[in-house]
């Protein structure tokens, strides 16, 4: 990392802790133009040469994806750029490491995040608006090429909260699905998945009568279920600009009343590792990320029969859950850095990049065109869970509302929920308690 790099950034934190006083994007963004313009990317010397380092939550698989996708990016890219890879632990330690490095030196040129991070960073002006490197001619992106994109990817990188702004650029993306076990089904006398929450609650009932079997396992941090849940039913948790929320809603006590009885009547019950319980059979389904299609086709094999549907639906448009993290562009004083660091999330994005990741991981591909190569569309062929995926529930998932926020409620709706399937409060009590933190961490939250 250059020096002007660090000096520019260390002053924004402190002890690691985000100081959340800024609103805008930066004194170079503050009146609504990016931070440099299109002609000046295209005027910044090719970056010949120059190393950036990458900063990433994956490991496994999909870590050995990233490692194979920056080998050909730094073997085949026309300027030698050289990207290094590093894998930082869960989405929470790669925040909590960015925000440390951004204090002390050593931060990274790009790294993955979700849009509460990003609107954390850009509290803090540490973040580079991609407008005039999208507008740019010689390293912009086409009007096709965005349109290739999948409409929630697309979305997500251009929400309201942003002002108007493009801050990030896809990475990989997954959904939450409904994991299913057909033979289990079958054995139940149960022919589809669920269409609706009060059907789920029915072939819970019917599978734990007729094989003794939990329909489902919950990991322990259930907010993106109970999310679900009221987003099936067409209500948004909350509303970051109003600052109000829906956790009181008809819909909300439903939603929590329901959790409740799935676990008091034992048709679910929680695990560390869900997707243990499913591909044991164990369980008949998993509510959980599409990203793990390609894991439990390695692990179920031949044992049983099984797909992945949309969750329960409850409204004429379907909605599910968008998941995975984006990449951002960290500030330097140096544009070669930040062009370079550019080049490579662009290329990241692109079609063969794209179906290399979706090949490799359960990851769908972020643009339309990677499933008409033929790495993909043979990989597809071969795993039709896979396509099940992308075609069934990843064309439905949008983000929740971005706020700088969002991960305290998140935390705080995980507490709350877990007391209620635990017994400890009921429904209408959560439901209030948690109106009232979220509201209040809403209020306080930094605005664009």
């Amino acid at each position: 990392m250059n020096i002007a790099k660090k000096t520019a950034l260390t002053s924004f934190f402190l002890a690691g802790t985000l100081l959340l006083t800024s609103c805008g994007l930066g004194a170079a963004a503050s009146s609504g133009e990016a931070a440099i313009s299109a002609e000046s990317v295209d005027g910044t010397d090719l970056p010949t040469g120059v190393e950036i380092d990458f900063w990433h939550i994956q490991a496994t698989i999909y870590g050995e994806a990233i490692t194979e996708m920056v080998q050909e990016f730094n073997a085949t890219n026309e300027w030698g750029i050289v990207v290094n890879e590093s894998f930082k632990g869960s989405y929470q330690e790669l925040n909590q490491a960015v925000r440390a490095a951004l204090a002390g030196g050593g931060a990274p040129d790009v790294s993955m995040a979700y849009e509460n991070d990003v609107l954390e960073y850009v509290a803090n002006d540490v973040i580079v608006p991609l407008d005039s490197y999208l507008e740019s001619d010689n390293f912009g992106v086409s009007e096709d090429d965005l349109g290739d994109l999948v409409d929630g990817v697309l979305a997500r990188q251009r929400v309201d909260a942003y002002d108007g702004h493009t801050l990030s650029w896809p990475h990989g993306n997954s959904s939450m699905g409904l994991y299913y076990n057909a033979d289990l089904f079958a054995e139940a006398g149960i022919a589809e998945p669920p269409v609706d929450w009060d059907e789920f609650l029915a072939q819970a009932r019917q599978l734990k009568e007729t094989t003794g079997l939990a329909y489902a396992a919950m990991g322990p941090a259930k907010n993106a279920v109970f999310y679900n849940m009221l987003r099936s039913k067409g209500i948004t948790p909350y509303d970051t600009g109003a600052a109000t929320t829906e956790f009181t809603s008809r819909e909300s006590i439903e939603s929590l009343e329901l959790l409740s009885q799935l676990f008091t009547e034992e048709l679910v019950y929680t695990a560390a590792d869900t997707e243990q319980e499913f591909t044991n059979e164990r369980t008949a389904t998993e509510i959980g990320t599409t990203a793990r299609t390609s894991t439990k086709i390695d692990q179920i094999g031949d044992k049983f029969d099984w797909s992945v549907a949309l969750t329960p639906q409850e409204t004429d448009e379907p909605i599910t859950q968008l998941f995975g993290g984006n990449h951002v562009i960290l500030a330097s004083a140096d544009p070669e850095q930040e062009l370079a660091a550019w080049l490579f999330m662009r290329w990241f994005a692109d079609t063969d990049a794209q179906s290399i990741y979706a090949a490799r991981t359960g990851y769908s591909p972020a643009v339309k065109s990677a499933l008409d190569t033929p790495l993909l569309s043979t990989n597809y062929q071969e795993n039709p869970q896979k396509a099940d995926a992308f075609e069934n529930v990843f064309v439905n998932a949008q983000i929740m509302p971005p706020t700088a926020a969002g991960n305290a409620i998140d935390d705080m709706v995980t507490g709350i929920v877990e007391e209620v399937v635990l017994g400890w409060v009921t429904p209408q009590e959560a439901a209030e308690r948690m109106d009232a933190e979220a509201t209040r961490l809403l209020q306080s939250a930094p605005q664009n």
